[in-house]
Formats: structure tokens, sequence, C-alpha cells
């Protein structure tokens, strides 16, 4: 085949050729599995992205925090020596301590504002007397002189840090206190130690290889120690939203990290002073060492996406070009005999099946067109050859009048063909398939009282008929080929008494119907062969024709809700025991049913 064959029938289907359905059916196959793995990868990194930032920013803060520690460590290293003291213990307890008590208090006071290089001062305070005992003026004096005494004495906490502005319009002073306890573990003085705030801050800022946006030092009690913002130093944690949220959070762990918006919030907690370093970064501070790695992916999914265009191309061509080998072949025959050697056999084989089954149906079509117009001539035939039913039941009448005006009377024989004429209406009567029950059942009493004349007493029959059945609708001619089996196969034979009974009732909004005789029986294989026939619908049982059409046509109109059944013992008799929906309106029923299959 020529290639531009191929694109002959491109171009003259154009958007409906099967080229563009493969063409686009490979590109959506390929996207589907592209897209979703784009969506992956990029959610993937994302989510690498943002742990690698929450950790890099821990990371930095972690690491002042361990700097941010020796800070604090001097003065707990004071306050150990200071608890364990035996003078100090005593200077707390005693009521007027001794000179040698007071001595070694302040020369430790001195010494270990002399030793460091950030404690500027330190203090003994007594609760019992209420006298400050100060490393700088090295005597007690009233604690009036000292505002952290107020702050100690509202709060009463055990450990406390907060800033103070001394003699200054700005925060110059860090105070760091921490209660002495007695052998009861009740407070029995306080320790304190005054930095230099400037001092601290220095610490704090120095303490970052690169320093953050904002920067927080707060209290384990939520007191801002250090802000960026003056404003917020000596407030209230729970006061800002943001930084609230954070601060709790940061309680439950050593440290971590926290997405507020565009900003990254980081956060580590001091094991020695239980105070919190929050550093604040923008987001943007640390994608920009991704910018590449995120071109990079974008540039990788423009990339699959050209190649998968490409590649779906290339497959829909291979696909519509086997295509058009067999449309071009079926257009000319000869080529198939030409080309048996042909590469794409398989769709050569389809190109021979295709033309074998054309020739076939060929054939079979001009035998078809013969039986046709035999069967024409066939119906053309019978339908000369049919009685018109009305002519019969005419002539059956006419000859009813004529007796009657032979005899003068109503005899047995005009009866009996005026029964024989009402069954041969209703049977022939092919415009209407359903009746009511009571219409049935009367047509099954007709055909039994025919048959009462020909056995006379030998036969008897009991009906039990409920009459709040007889105004459901039914189908035509489903009791009388019963009644007619028990005659026929069930009593023929029989020399006692023939017995008929026939009821009719209603039983969960179904029509029961029930006819059962004391002939001879069924035999069990033979019965079971019957009823199972009777399940399927399909029978190799001879003599089960009759009862097959019946179950047929209840199936065709009630489907599932029908059921006929029969049973029997030998030298018992047989009952048939037919059951369907009881409906008012079948015509109905059978419509809506069909809408719902449509």
């Amino acid at each position: 085949m020529k290639e531009n064959s191929l694109f002959k029938f491109i171009k003259l289907y154009r958007w409906r050729s099967i080229f563009f359905r493969y063409l686009f059916s490979f590109f959506l196959i390929i996207l589907a599995i592209f897209i979703p793995y784009n969506i992956f990868i990029w959610t993937y990194y994302n989510y690498v992205l943002e742990k690698e930032i929450t950790d890099q920013s821990t990371t930095v803060t972690l690491k002042s925090k361990e700097i941010f520690d020796l800070l604090t460590s001097e003065f707990f290293a004071d306050y150990r020596l200071a608890s364990n003291s035996s003078s100090v213990q005593s200077y707390l307890t005693s009521a007027s301590p001794s000179e040698e008590v007071l001595f070694n208090c302040k020369d430790m006071l001195t010494s270990m504002t002399s030793d460091s290089d950030i404690i500027e001062e330190a203090f003994f305070y007594d609760l019992k007397n209420g006298m400050v005992l100060s490393s700088r003026t090295g005597r007690t004096s009233e604690p009036d002189g000292y505002n952290w005494t107020y702050t100690y004495a509202s709060t009463k906490l055990s450990f406390m840090m907060f800033p103070r502005k001394v003699h200054s319009q700005d925060f110059n002073t860090l105070y760091i206190c921490s209660e002495i306890t007695d052998s009861h573990n009740s407070p029995i003085g306080v320790f304190c130690a005054s930095l230099d705030y400037t001092n601290f801050v220095d610490i704090v800022k120095r303490s970052f290889e690169e320093e953050p946006d904002r920067i927080f030092i707060v209290s384990d009690i939520g007191l801002i120690l250090y802000s960026d913002s003056p404003d917020l130093i000596n407030t209230i944690m729970f006061e800002h939203g943001d930084l609230y949220a954070a601060f709790n959070s940061a309680k439950q762990v050593e440290g971590n990290s926290i997405f507020y918006d565009d900003t990254i919030i980081s956060v580590a907690k001091s094991t020695v002073s239980h105070l919190l370093l929050m550093s604040y970064n923008n987001r943007s501070n640390f994608i920009k060492d991704f910018t590449n790695l995120k071109i990079l992916l974008l540039l990788g999914g423009i990339s699959i996406f050209v190649l998968s265009f490409f590649l779906s191309l290339f497959i829909s061509l291979r696909q519509y070009h086997s295509v058009a080998v067999i449309m071009d072949s079926l257009n000319d025959p000869d080529k198939l005999a030409m080309n048996k050697n042909e590469r794409l056999s398989e769709f050569f084989y389809i190109s021979h099946t295709i033309a074998d089954i054309s020739h076939e149906n060929s054939h079979i079509s001009s035998e078809l067109d013969e039986k046709v117009a035999a069967l024409k001539k066939y119906q053309i035939a019978a339908l000369q050859a049919q009685i018109n039913p009305h002519f019969l039941f005419n002539t059956l009448q006419l000859i009813n009048l004529s007796i009657m005006k032979e005899v003068k009377k109503d005899i047995a024989a005009t009866r009996l063909i005026s029964l024989l004429s009402n069954l041969l209406h209703y049977s022939y009567d092919t415009e209407h398939y359903t009746v009511t029950v009571q219409q049935e059942i009367d047509n099954a009493l007709k055909y039994l009282e025919i048959q009462q004349v020909r056995y006379k007493d030998h036969l008897r029959i009991i009906s039990d008929i409920s009459d709040e059945c007889t105004s459901f609708e039914t189908v035509k001619l489903i009791l009388q080929p019963f009644i007619e089996n028990s005659i026929i196969h069930g009593l023929k034979g029989k020399t006692e008494e023939w017995l008929i009974v026939f009821r009719c009732y209603l039983r969960n909004d179904s029509v029961v119907y029930e006819i059962s005789d004391n002939g001879c029986g069924i035999p069990p294989a033979q019965l079971d062969r019957l009823n199972t026939s009777i399940e399927s619908l399909c029978s190799d049982t001879p003599g089960s024709i009759g009862i097959l059409n019946i179950a047929q046509r209840l199936r065709l109109i009630f489907g599932s809700q029908c059921s006929l059944r029969l049973e029997s013992a030998s030298r018992a008799g047989t009952t048939v025991i037919l059951e369907h929906k009881a409906l008012n309106d079948l015509s109905s029923y059978l419509e809506g049913t069909t809408s719902e299959k449509k």
C-alpha cells in the first residue's frame, strides 16, 4: 500500500477518522499515567521541600539554643552553690544571723559577680526578715529599692526571668530569680542576679549563624523577654494570636517548626532555663535554594508531555496504517491475492475473512430470496384454503336454530352446539390475549359441561371459586388445557367415578388456580422431568408441549411473578397449581415493564 493512501483516508474522514480516535485514545492513556505521576512527584517534592525547610530552620534554632543556654548556665551554677551553702541556709532561716554567716554570704555574692562576665549584681532575699543582701552594697537593706522583689511578691513563681527599665527609657537590666528552699522544700529565700540587657541581646543575636527576620525570647509563663519590636517586650504571649499558637505548640516538644502563612516559626526549648527561643523566617528565604529544582521539574514535565504526544502520534500512525491496509484491500479485492505474503498477515487474515463472509452473505441472501418467494406462495395457498372463523360460528348458529325449529324446544344438542360455538369463539378471538379471571373460568367450566354431557354421571365436578379473584385479569387459555389433560391422560380408562376439583382463590396478592383429579397419577421420574421442563422452559419429554406453551406465555407476561408446578402421587391423582400476580389492569402493567426494559 502506498503511503499517500494512508493520508488519503485521513484527509477523507478527518476528525471522524479512526486515526484521530487512535491518536486521542493513546494520548489520553499516556496522560492518564503521566498526570497522576507528576501530581505524585510534585506533591512529594513539596512535602520533602516543606520538611527540609522546617528541619533546616529547626536545626538552626536548636544550635542557637545551645549557645543561648550558656547565658543562663552560669546563673544556675551559682544558684546550686547558694542552695547548698550552709551559710546561706543559716542566713535565710535565722532571725539574726551571726557576723560570720553575713560575711560568708557577702563574700559568696561578691565572688559571683567578680568572676562573671555577664552577672552585674547578685542578691539574697530573706523572705522571713524581708531583707535583701546585695553584692554591690555589701549590706542588708529593705527591699524598697529593688523593684524585682515586687515582681516576685506578686507572682510567687519559683523561677522567673524578666527585663526592667532601671533609670532608663529602654530596657537595660534582665533579672533572673529562683527560690531557695529548706529541707522541707518550703521557700525561705530568693537568689537573684541582674544581667546587662544589651549584653543579653547581643549574645542572643550572635547565637544565630544567620540572623532571622524576627527573634523572640519567651519565659515558660509566656512573658516576652526579648523581641525585635520593643513594644512587645514584657508583654504576655496570649495577647498575640500567632505567637501564642507557636508558643503552645513549642511547649509540647523540644524543637519544631510551624508554618504560619508564609512565615516559618522555629522554636527551641532551653533545657536549663526553660526559656523558649522563637525565630521567624520568611519562607522565600529558604525556597530560593530550591528554585533550580523546580525549574528542572517543570522542564521535565513539559518534555514528557511533548514526548507523549509524539509517541501517541507514532503509535496511532502504525495502527491506522494497518486499518488503512484492510480498507484499501476491501476496496480492491484483487489486492488480497497479490499480497498474500504481506508482512501484516493478521490484518490480511481479517481482510480475507471479511471477503469470505461477504461472499457467503451474498449466497445466503440469494437463497433467502428464493425461500421467501416460495413462502409467499405457500401463504397464498393457505389463505385460499382457510375457512373464515365467522363463517364457522354463523354456520353453528344456523344449525342450532334449525334444530330448535324442528323440535320446538332447547335440547342437549342445541346446548352442546351453543357451548362449542362459545368455546371456538373464545379460542379464535386473537384480538384480545388478556381476559378477566371470570372469563377464563367460565371458558373452562363450559368445556367441563361439554365433557359432562359426554360422560354423563361418570364425571363429577367440584368447583370452589372465590369472588374476590374474578375481577382480576389473566392470560387467555391457561386452564382448559390442564382440564383436558386430566380427562385424556389422568382419568381415561378409570372404572371408578371420575372427579375433577377446580379451585380459585387469592393468596398474598396472587391469584392461585388448583386443578385436581383422582386419576392414575404421574410416575415420579416423569413428574420430575415435567417440573424441570417447566422451570427451564425447555423440554425433551413427549406430550409436554402444551404445558410449556402455557408456562412460556405466563413467564412472558408476568415474568418472575408467576409459577406453575405439578404434584402427583401414584394411583392418587394429579394436581396442577398455577399462580400469578393479581392485577386489575394487565395492559398498563405490560406497558410499564416494557418502558423499564427500554
